[in-house]
């Protein structure tokens, strides 16, 4: 009778469990998330949800998502998206408090397309815009196409297609406009600025505004800078100051977020023998030039066959430059122009997902990760 008791209550407890799996978990809620809101993300999304359905209920909470949000905007981090043929992988790292610092790099998420991945965008809210090119289906030509990812979640979302009269199709941008809270809808937004077609748009999104370079030739104006305005969904322009055109330059140069203004650097690339960066600055639509030169040590600290390019500021005199291509360890420099100083940031385990195999990297600046799922 005793072990027959033993068994009904053991039943019992575990029908009441399932029947109550959508309930709060008896620890109290506010406990619970901020003991997994100091796990690492893998560990707290990916691990524990599968633990039991009371641990799967808090981390799908919303009051979670926005507590995990909250503190990654507190810290952000280093995100690398390393990219070959149909394979792209996403890494991350602490961003450097101090830049006498090494790290490892946490493998988050990787994808396999059907296609050649082309290009991926920077980090925008935790989320990442992954492009590809157009191709020929028999007599037909397929618009290039684009994926939505985040690389926090392991999700991916296919942007619709759009009817266009061009036979290239539409050139996507990413951007945002700060409001979270409303579901996401697809609009035409109508141009009114004449602008001629151009291969290469570099483009970057700041404060809620899409910024692109665009060449033209019309009427003598050589070529402009395009701004969208996510929220009003208006568009404006810049003309290039006389000395920036990069139509003389034959190269449309690189944009970059200045502590939260447009900045176009003509050159984009850097190497142990380049010797200066020249940087132009947008504010109240005027253009100013400003020219950093690399201090001695940065032939001693820079290797000689690496090429790097800018993927931001950390504030007014400092830059911070990545390779293009993966290797391991993986270096990230930082360049304060004030003290004078290059410090190299060793990222170690870039290599361990290649296979020996040399990625395409784009490395982005103050990524955080947002557990939000993506809807259309």
């Amino acid at each position: 009778m005793e072990i027959s008791r033993r068994r009904k209550d053991r039943k019992t407890t575990s029908l009441d469990t399932d029947q109550h799996s959508s309930s709060p978990p008896l620890l109290p809620m506010d406990l619970m998330m901020d003991i997994f809101s100091r796990l690492s993300l893998i560990k707290s999304t990916a691990i524990c949800r599968c633990v039991s359905k009371q641990w799967g209920y808090v981390l799908g909470h919303p009051d979670f998502r926005d507590l995990r949000l909250t503190r990654s905007q507190a810290r952000p981090r280093l995100l690398f998206a390393c990219f070959g043929g149909n394979k792209l992988f996403f890494l991350s790292s602490p961003q450097p408090q101090s830049t006498d610092e090494m790290f490892a790099a946490d493998h988050h998420m990787s994808f396999s397309f059907p296609r050649p991945v082309k290009e991926v965008s920077t980090s925008v809210g935790g989320f990442v815009c992954v492009s590809f090119s157009g191709y020929q289906s028999g007599r037909k030509f397929m618009a290039a196409e684009s994926v939505v990812c985040n690389p926090s979640t392991g999700q991916s979302l296919i942007i619709p297609r759009m009817k266009t009269t061009k036979r290239t199709g539409m050139i996507r941008f990413f951007g945002y406009d700060g409001n979270g809270n409303e579901r996401a809808t697809w609009r035409m937004a109508e141009c009114g600025i004449p602008c001629a077609s151009s291969r290469d748009r570099q483009n970057i999104c700041i404060n809620g505004v899409i910024y692109y370079i665009e060449l033209v030739s019309d009427g003598g104006r050589d070529g402009m800078i395009i701004c969208f305005d996510v929220t009003s969904e208006k568009f404006s322009s810049v003309e290039f100051a006389r000395d920036l055109n990069p139509v003389r330059r034959n190269y449309p140069g690189w944009l970059l977020d200045f502590n939260g203004k447009l900045a176009l650097v003509p050159s984009g690339s850097l190497y142990v023998t380049s010797k200066s960066i020249v940087m132009w600055v947008l504010q109240d639509s005027e253009w100013s030039k400003l020219v950093y030169i690399l201090p001695p040590m940065w032939k001693a600290v820079v290797g000689p066959e690496e090429c790097l390019e800018i993927i931001g500021v950390t504030g007014p005199n400092e830059f911070v430059m990545s390779p293009r291509y993966s290797s391991d360890p993986f270096h990230v420099y930082y360049c304060d122009f004030e003290k004078e100083t290059v410090t190299r940031v060793v990222i170690q385990g870039m290599g361990a997902f290649g296979s020996g195999r040399r990625y395409s990297v784009r490395t982005c600046l103050n990524h955080v990760e947002d557990l939000k799922r993506m809807e259309l």
